[in-house]
C-alpha cells in the first residue's frame, strides 16, 4: 500500500538517493529531468524542505517511490506568466521536485502525488497550485493536464541545472 506523508528528520539522504536513482535512470532518455547530481537537487534544499515540513514522500514497502515539495516560493519569472489566480503569494502554492520512481511511472503514483498535493493546500486555505516543467516532459504534462491543471504557456527561467530555457507553466485552481 502506497503511503504519502511527510519527510521526517533522519531522511535527507533516503530521499536525495531517491532523486539521484532517477536522475542515474532517466539519463539520455526523451524524458529527462535535467536535475544534476551535486547541482539541483543537494543536500541542503531537501534538508531545508524537511526543515520546513514541505517535503512529501510515498513510500511502499519502505521505499521512497514519490516525492515533492510544496511551499509558497515561485521562481523569478513566474511573474511573466499570465496567471488566473490573482493574489499574494502567501496563498499560492508552488509545487517543486515532484518525481516517480521510474519503476512506478504509469501506475497511478504521480496522480496520488498530486492529490495529496491539492489535500494540503486545501487545508491551508491557498487559492491555486503552481509548478514549471520542462517542455519535454510529456508524461509530465499529460499527467498535470489530466489531473486538471492549466497550461499557461511557456516562459524563460534560469534554474542551476539547466541554464536559461522555456519552461512550461501550469496551474490548478482549488
Amino acid at each position: 500500500m502506497i503511503e504519502i506523508r511527510k519527510a521526517r528528520d533522519g531522511e535527507e539522504h533516503q530521499v536525495l538517493d531517491f532523486y539521484y536513482q532517477l536522475v542515474d535512470t532517466m539519463k539520455g532518455t526523451p524524458y529527462c529531468p535535467k536535475w544534476e547530481k551535486g547541482v539541483y537537487p543537494v543536500l541542503s534544499d531537501i534538508a531545508g524542505a524537511i526543515g520546513a515540513n514541505t517535503l512529501y514522500v510515498a513510500t511502499e514497502n519502505h521505499e521512497i517511490i514519490g516525492a515533492f515539495i510544496l511551499n509558497h516560493s515561485q521562481g523569478k519569472g513566474y511573474q511573466f506568466v499570465n496567471w488566473q489566480t490573482k493574489n499574494s503569494d502567501d496563498r499560492i502554492a508552488v509545487l517543486h521536485l515532484l518525481a516517480t520512481a521510474p519503476a512506478c511511472q504509469g501506475k497511478g503514483v504521480g496522480k496520488k502525488l498530486l492529490g495529496k498535493a491539492v489535500e494540503v493546500c486545501k487545508n491551508q486555505k491557498d487559492i491555486a497550485i503552481r509548478l514549471d516543467t520542462l517542455p519535454w516532459n510529456v508524461p509530465g504534462k499529460r499527467l498535470y493536464e489530466n489531473f486538471g491543471f492549466q497550461y499557461k504557456g511557456d516562459v524563460e527561467l534560469n534554474y542551476p541545472s539547466t541554464g536559461k530555457i522555456a519552461f512550461s507553466m501550469y496551474e490548478y485552481v482549488l
